[in-house]
């Protein structure tokens, strides 16, 4: 996993989450890759055969490698674009007979990844068989007798088949390539293209959010004095007819009222 103080996300990047912690914000990031990693194995085979036997050579290693990075295509973030097989033959013996031997050690590959793995990708398949000329670097690498005359007749104009005659008169430089250098040429390879999606943490800071500003206290309005409504008492005497109407508070209005009620009945009398 990546992490990022700084910078924007790559375009194709996808949000995966985003959390707060104080001034830190932290954003987590998927970015797809598709391709830009490249995977291969190898599987030998003995001379003149195209079937795999698993205890040759490093067979079991490779296989066990091969199984280990299937396992990994299941991955949801892992995705293959690419699978290919190429088959090979070294360059000793008929070369049309070394041209098939190198197509059929492709296909028993091709089959036994289809067969094992079953995966979903094409898988694109082809074969070639080595010449003397091949082998040139390896015997420069390597302590072989005769290493000069060995590489003159590897690098002479002589056709494929005088040039194994030569070699073959060189026993101590024979029996070398028969037994070091010949058979690692001798295989198929499975080879992948792939990439890995990448998951990226992206810290930044950011400023704390300034406090919202209360609004100015008020000084809390004085109660308005409103004048209190005058009521008018209404005063009816059927017996005398008279009427009283009166502005005052109910207390002096009723006050008012029995006073002038009780001088009408004396007046009466």
């Amino acid at each position: 996993m990546a992490v990022a103080q700084s910078g924007k996300p790559a375009a194709n990047a996808v949000l995966l989450s985003e959390t707060r912690n104080g001034n830190t914000v932290t954003t987590r990031y998927l970015i797809p890759h598709n391709d830009g990693k490249h995977a291969e194995f190898d599987v030998h085979y003995t001379i003149n055969r195209s079937d795999i036997v698993p205890s040759y050579s490093t067979n079991n290693e490779q296989m066990n490698e091969l199984k280990e990075f299937m396992a990994h295509t299941s991955d949801t973030t892992m995705h293959l674009s690419g699978i290919h097989i190429v088959g090979y033959a070294s360059p000793d013996g008929n070369g049309v007979q070394n041209d098939s031997l190198a197509a059929h050690r492709a296909s028993s590959l091709y089959h036994y990844a289809v067969n094992t793995y079953h995966p979903k990708q094409k898988i694109d398949v082809d074969h070639h068989a080595y010449h003397w000329s091949d082998v040139v670097k390896a015997v420069e690498a390597s302590n072989i007798p005769n290493k000069q005359a060995v590489l003159q007749v590897l690098q002479s104009s002589h056709t494929e088949k005088d040039k194994e005659a030569a070699l073959r008169k060189m026993a101590e430089a024979w029996n070398y390539l028969a037994a070091k250098i010949l058979p690692t040429m001798r295989y198929a390879d499975i080879e992948f293209d792939y990439g890995v999606d990448e998951v990226v943490t992206r810290t930044t800071l950011v400023s704390q959010p300034k406090p919202e500003t209360p609004p100015a206290t008020q000084p809390a309005p004085k109660p308005v004095q409103t004048a209190q409504p005058q009521q008018e008492w209404v005063v009816v005497d059927e017996e005398m007819g008279i009427i009283v109407a009166t502005p005052k508070s109910d207390a002096e209005q009723r006050k008012e009222c029995r006073k002038e009620m009780r001088e009408a009945k004396k007046s009466k009398k």
